[in-house]
């Protein structure tokens, strides 16, 4: 059984076999990816709740914390895309693609599509500038398996 430093993650953004690292990500949450389910109780069921699954998968979100750079250009697409969407008036979809590169020696990958971007900015005197990127995944990503 392995053991995986998370040092040498990379963060990507691109589009068929063209992808761009995002620099400076400190850290990373990829989260709420699950079964959808239903309640299935009936009256005379057993005394604890049933469920059952829908067969529909809910892809989750994830968030990436960075030392923010406003003049970074990976940056700067990351806040294009929020900008993008809140001027978008076509009603296409504004979705992008994203690859998760862990750091072993196999090179596993993570792939998912955003439909919702967000962006938040931090500072404190005893810090640097920081900023954390949130993305709502479109469909389930795609796990290494």
């Amino acid at each position: 059984m392995a053991k995986l430093k998370v040092k040498g993650t990379v963060l990507e953004q691109g589009s068929g076999t063209t992808f761009t690292a995002v620099a400076q990500v400190t850290g990373f949450s990829i989260t709420g990816m699950e079964t959808e389910t239903y309640d299935a109780d009936t009256l005379d069921g057993a005394v604890g709740i049933a469920y059952d699954p829908t067969g529909r998968v809910e892809g989750g979100s994830s968030s990436f914390d960075l030392l923010y750079d406003p003049a970074l250009a990976g940056h700067q697409d990351i806040t294009d895309i929020v900008v993008a969407a809140a001027l978008l008036t076509t009603g296409l979809p504004n979705k992008v693609n994203w690859k998760v590169k862990f750091a072993n020696t196999s090179s596993t990958e993570l792939t998912f599509t955003s439909a919702g971007v967000g962006f938040e900015v931090t500072g404190a005197i005893s810090d640097g500038l920081r900023g954390t990127v949130t993305f709502k995944h479109d469909g389930m990503p795609v796990l290494p398996s």
